[in-house]
């Protein structure tokens, strides 16, 4: 153990940078001197703007300099890494500021590309206008289908489901008469997540008409059609496709040939001493919030054990955990990608295959972890959790079992929610903002997300509780 606090860069601003953060202050606290290198100023909380272009929900943005500031060895740089002098030790930004470390996590992400021209592609915030332009085409008449498809059967499939969901949910509700395909090259829908999920997802594409296709690659969209790979077509007015990474061939580092960068089970950037990399970045081929939180944890751990902290460094051994938001009650799906009846592309080399068992594959109306948080990071879900988020405490990301019971019905579903909401606007109206943000922590839990109109509230009720 060194008397003096290790220099720990982060380079990043994402999920995997914030878990690493997190975790580093709860393994290995005053050890270390933490930089965290970010473009951005803020955290938004990506997977919920899926549900912006539908008034269903809006993403939380958390400021960095709150989170970096609680621990007073903590230091925000807002830049990007440019890159890395691995031999000196040195981190280059991109405005030349040079920040020496004595370990250096890359969690920089990747770089969204867009694999079908012709095609709107949704990534986030940025592409929410443009998607209610086309529902409210499609509302007016004047488009009157649509395809919505994945680009690759290697990709995280639950955006495009939320989105064919959505659609179709919206379409009905405004008596519009258009059609709704999901395209997508897996074999069964959900497939990554085993055959429960495909159990519990066909009746809900079904019940809300929506036409599945699969088997089905995209290869191209041209005039009023997606065509497919190996021939066939499918004709629609528009098509929605989610964006495909590339790495971002970090000067410096190694990478493969698409740019990403190669490391061990434990997160080691391959041939180069004191530089971890974790999600995006990594030359892992799923690329999910959850499971860049799981490649930090691993990092992390590495890291402490290295620093002499009391912690058993474990791999990398992938779990998947998705909350599907549907417009309705959603779906929870849980499932250990090494022990499914057949392999899936998140397999990795480094964890031994174990047997396959009934509790591999898992979807539940209830929540399957908790807290029940989308981006289910050990670390970063539960601080993030609350209305107000806290300190980290003992409390990390805990799995469930899952529940016989049928999935909850859309009338429970309704009302539970309502209840939420009217209790958090009955606590406010006397002046218990306490106890309104607690019931607004409720009914985040139901489904994931607040309405765009509580998550307004849910801001002026936290300013007024504090008195601001």
């Amino acid at each position: 153990m060194r008397p003096e606090p290790v220099k720990v860069v982060i380079a990043g601003g994402g999920v995997a940078a914030l878990e690493a953060l997190l975790a580093l202050r709860a393994l290995v606290g005053h050890r270390v001197q933490i930089t965290l290198i970010a473009p951005e100023h803020e955290f938004l909380y990506r997977p919920v703007t899926v549900g912006e272009a539908f008034d269903r929900a809006e993403a939380r943005a958390y400021r960095l300099a709150e989170i970096v500031g609680e621990d007073r060895n903590g230091e925000l740089v807002c830049d990007a890494l440019e890159r890395v002098e691995a031999g000196e030790h040195i981190a280059v930004t991109r405005s030349g500021r040079r920040i020496g470390y004595d370990i250096l996590v890359v969690a920089t992400g990747g770089k969204a590309g867009e694999p079908l021209p012709g095609a709107l592609t949704f990534r986030g915030r940025g592409d929410v206008p443009a998607l209610r332009d086309l529902l409210d085409e499609m509302v007016a008449g004047s488009k009157r289908s649509v395809a919505l498809t994945l680009p690759s059967e290697r990709m995280w499939p639950l955006p495009i489901y939320e989105l064919a969901l959505m659609t179709a949910s919206h379409l009905r509700e405004h008596k519009a008469d258009a059609d709704v395909w999901l395209v997508t090259p897996e074999e069964e829908p959900l497939e990554l997540f085993g055959p429960a999920a495909a159990t519990a997802i066909e009746p809900m594409l079904k019940a809300r008409g929506i036409r599945l296709r699969t088997a089905s690659r995209p290869a191209l969209v041209r005039s009023r059609a997606l065509v497919l790979a190996g021939g066939g077509e499918v004709y629609v007015d528009s098509v929605i496709t989610l964006a495909q990474l590339e790495g971002p061939f970090l000067p410096g580092l190694p990478h493969d040939k698409h740019g990403f960068i190669p490391v061990d089970c434990h997160g080691h950037v391959t041939g180069v001493e004191d530089v971890y990399a974790a999600g995006d970045v990594t030359s892992f081929p799923l690329k999910q919030g959850g499971l860049a939180a799981q490649q930090a944890d691993a990092a992390v751990e590495s890291i402490a054990a290295e620093l002499g902290a009391a912690v058993t460094a474990r791999p990398f051994s992938p779990v998947l955990r998705g909350l599907l938001m549907t417009g309705g009650a959603p779906l929870y799906l849980r499932a250990e990608p090494q022990r499914l009846p057949r392999q899936a592309t998140v397999a990795i080399e480094a964890t031994p295959l174990r047997r396959s068992g009934p509790d591999a594959s898992s979807t539940a109306g209830q929540p399957l972890w908790w807290p029940p948080a989308k981006i289910a990071g050990r670390y970063l879900g539960p601080f993030l959790a609350t209305a107000r988020p806290q300190p980290l405490a003992s409390a990390l990301l805990t799995d469930r079992l899952a529940i016989d019971d049928p999935l909850v019905s859309e009338g429970e579903y309704e009302e539970a929610l309502e209840l939420a909401l009217l209790l958090a606007d009955c606590d406010a109206r006397w002046g218990d903002y306490g106890a309104a943000l607690n019931a607004l922590d409720a009914a985040q839990a139901l489904q994931g997300s607040l309405p765009p109109a509580y998550e307004a509230k849910r801001r002026q009720w936290g300013a007024a509780e504090r008195g601001l």
